[in-house]
């Protein structure tokens, strides 16, 4: 409530009173004969100077907001393919809310990924490549399969080997027999041109069985014998095992001894042969070059392949973000209080989903610039909201803006203050507050409305003249200027008593 200057207002008062008692004076000069008793001075209340609490507080209106609130929209068109969520859900920072078609993309992202496991592969077999092929086996060489300028692949079969060190024989044997011979088990092999035994181990044993003319049916065991100095291809012999019981097996007529089966070599790495290192019947040893590969054009082959991945990932991570775009999540953790969107439908020019965080609320109150240098954290605050009428809700002051917002021809600055009772409370609901900006606490104080404040610390109050009882004004220093008292710190003690000519505080 503006307060009037008590100055002027001591003037007047002494004017009217001075023209009071002069009219009351010429009345009694007029009417000698009339016997009555002389006009009293005019009566004023008063105040008493006592002893308390003054609080200074700053006065401004605000709305309720939500600790957070997000207005959601798609950021691509597309008709709602997934709606997950309704209107009043609890929902998580991430969760999806609802999805946009995607079907289109989802097709380029498999396609995209196809091509990365492509290109990963191709750079890997570069990477892999060897610059020579190498023996992984030792004998005479029966074939070579490739010549200069060819290309290989890891299972290339490159030449074929047979081990000389050894000699295959064959026995022929009965059923009945056969089923007495396992792969690895050591037989002996009768020599019948030089009338002695070699010693041999079981490679194959064919349970299927054969017809043979004048035989009947008959089954191969396979024998490798290590090649002694006197045995050549070509020499007969017959195999023979002895079982525990003593009883002896042996092939039903002598066979020729014969060189295994070819061994294969295979490439084992990518790229071109340079140059062929080996002939047909070269004795060749473990390890020994075989071939040297053609690496001229694979460095730059490499680079151009890395190159592909790395387009392909690029490719691939921006079908994500697409697709992210068409899978929309809640940017906070809150409740659902608004959904303008529905399945089958392209949301409008409203927010898809406005979400609210409701676990507190905030009172925004509007400060004005003038107002906003006495704002300081942590002071003490009075809200009262529309909806509940007079009722004060404590609170305090926890955030402080950095810029205002300018409004007609004032600046606004919007100053944040956290409730302690927030569970009734709505976002965007109005009121106003008393911030308290300075509190002192047994000091001498007067009413608001008997103090007239002249200047900064400098307000005058209206005292009774001792001589002719007329209020006169009487110059004090005061301190905080509260709303509802105003502390006085000279001029007056504690029991004085001040005129109020103004009791209404008008």
């Amino acid at each position: 409530m503006n307060k009037k200057k008590w100055i002027i207002l001591a003037a007047i008062v002494v004017v009217l009173g001075g023209g009071g008692y002069g009219g009351y004076a010429y009345y009694q000069s007029k009417n000698t004969a009339a016997e009555e008793p002389p006009a009293e001075p005019p009566s004023f209340p008063t105040a008493t100077v006592e002893m308390g609490e003054v609080k200074k507080t700053i006065f401004s209106s605000g709305t309720i907001e939500a600790k957070a609130r997000e207005e959601v929209k798609p950021e691509i068109s597309g008709k709602v393919q997934k709606l997950f969520v309704k209107e009043g859900q609890a929902v998580k920072k991430g969760d999806v809310l609802f999805t946009v078609d995607s079907v289109d993309a989802q097709l380029e992202l498999q396609k995209q990924e196809l091509a990365i496991v492509r290109a990963q592969k191709e750079l890997n077999e570069l990477k892999n490549k060897k610059d020579k092929i190498v023996a992984d086996k030792a004998g005479k060489v029966q074939e070579v399969l490739v010549k200069e300028g060819d290309t290989v692949t890891p299972d290339t079969v490159v030449a074929k080997l047979t081990n000389t060190d050894y000699l295959k024989i064959t026995g022929k044997f009965t059923a009945y027999e056969a089923e007495h011979f396992r792969v690895g088990q050591k037989v002996k092999v009768f020599i019948s041109s030089s009338l002695y035994y070699v010693d041999g181990v079981v490679t194959k044993v064919d349970h299927i069985g054969q017809k043979e003319k004048g035989v009947g049916g008959v089954h191969d065991v396979e024998v490798l014998v290590k090649k002694p100095g006197a045995l050549y291809v070509g020499d007969l012999g017959e195999v023979q095992y002895t079982d525990s019981n003593g009883l002896l097996f042996a092939s039903q007529k002598a066979t020729p001894f014969e060189l295994p089966d070819e061994m294969e070599i295979v490439a084992g790495t990518h790229g071109k042969i340079g140059k062929v290192e080996v002939e047909k019947d070269d004795e060749i040893k473990v390890g020994q070059l075989l071939f040297k590969m053609d690496l001229t054009e694979s460095e730059l082959e490499l680079k151009d392949k890395e190159l592909s991945l790395k387009e392909a990932l690029l490719n691939m991570e921006q079908k994500k973000r697409e697709i992210a775009k068409k899978q929309v999540e809640a940017p906070i953790s809150g409740v659902i209080t608004k959904l303008n969107v529905k399945e089958g439908e392209e949301p409008g020019s409203e927010p898809a989903v406005v979400i609210m965080d409701t676990t507190s609320v905030y009172f925004i109150a509007a400060v004005d610039e003038m107002d906003i240098p006495s704002i300081k954290l942590g002071q003490s605050v009075d809200v009262y909201l529309t909806a509940f009428g007079n009722k004060a809700f404590k609170g305090k002051v926890t955030e402080l803006p950095k810029e205002g917002t300018k409004e007609d021809k004032s600046v606004r600055f919007a100053v944040k203050v956290e409730l302690s009772d927030t569970k009734d409370m709505k976002h965007g609901m109005t009121g106003d507050c008393d911030i308290y900006v300075e509190q002192k606490d047994n000091v001498k104080r007067l009413p608001l409305n008997a103090v007239e404040v002249l200047e900064a610390g400098i307000g005058t109050v209206m005292v009774k003249d001792p001589a002719s009882g007329e209020p006169t004004p009487k110059e004090i220093q005061i301190g905080v200027e509260g709303t509802d008292f105003v502390e006085v710190v000279n001029g007056l003690n504690e029991g004085d008593e001040v005129l109020l000519t103004n009791p209404e505080g008008m």
